[in-house]
């Protein structure tokens, strides 16, 4: 976490979120305190990214409350929700593709004075110093795993008290997540709190210290990650079968 941040835990209380007239998320609590890697597992559909999008106000969720420390930052608009402290990466590496690297950065820093805005590229730059070398490149132009850098950088550049990373590994390749699998410890390591959503149940459960199993819109586990690790039977009722028998995200 970067200087100014308050390090606080990130809570949701029975949180239930709808897509549509469909009810996807149902009474979910989980927290992510701070200076964790907290996972959250489930298969396809199970409503992970749903409860992303909750949280950072792109939907309304029905019942429950999401907390920032004691502050309620429920419904509230997803500029607000950033500027509290959220910062979401969201599934599909969305950076502006015209921009460069560093007006990426930039963009991301809009809320900060100019001063929290130099320290927050300087802290992000310090997780991804590939990106020095990528500076003035349009964002179109790098890889896919030099674009999730970006994305990622955006988030810890805001200077977060807790960072939400939904789908980490998706369409990249082994070597490129095994960079950046580091990068959220280090941010932990900081004081962040981090959520990491992953399709991947191991390489969430290895840096993981708390974990959840959402399916069905409800959690159905939750315990130490290492636990998980030793619990293959939890993830092969409540994630594998799912994923093999191809359900729809």
């Amino acid at each position: 976490m970067t200087a100014g941040t308050p390090a606080t835990t990130l809570s949701l209380e029975e949180l239930t979120v709808a897509r549509g007239t469909r009810v996807v998320v149902r009474e979910v609590s989980l927290e992510i305190p701070p200076g964790e890697v907290t996972a959250l597992l489930g298969p396809n559909g199970a409503g992970k990214s749903t409860l992303v999008l909750a949280v950072g106000g792109l939907l309304r969720p029905l019942k429950g409350r999401v907390l920032l420390g004691e502050r309620e930052i429920t419904r509230q608009p997803p500029e607000k929700i950033r500027s509290a402290g959220v910062a979401i990466v969201p599934e599909g590496r969305r950076l502006l593709p015209d921009l460069t690297v560093r007006d990426n950065l930039r963009v991301a820093t809009y809320a900060l004075d100019r001063e929290q805005a130099a320290e927050g590229i300087e802290a992000a730059l310090g997780l991804f110093p590939e990106l020095k070398a990528r500076w003035n490149t349009p964002g179109r132009f790098l890889s896919g795993g030099e674009q999730q850098m970006v994305v990622l950088a955006q988030a810890m550049a805001s200077r977060p008290a807790t960072l939400l990373v939904d789908e980490l590994s998706l369409g990249l390749a082994p070597v490129v997540v095994k960079r950046l699998v580091p990068m959220l410890e280090a941010a932990a390591g900081s004081g962040v709190g981090v959520l990491l959503i992953e399709q991947f149940a191991h390489v969430a459960l290895a840096v993981a210290e708390t974990a959840y199993v959402l399916e069905g819109g409800r959690i159905r586990y939750h315990g130490s990650a290492a636990d998980l690790r030793e619990s293959p039977e939890i993830l092969h009722s409540a994630y594998l079968l799912r994923q093999r028998a191809g359900e729809p995200g």
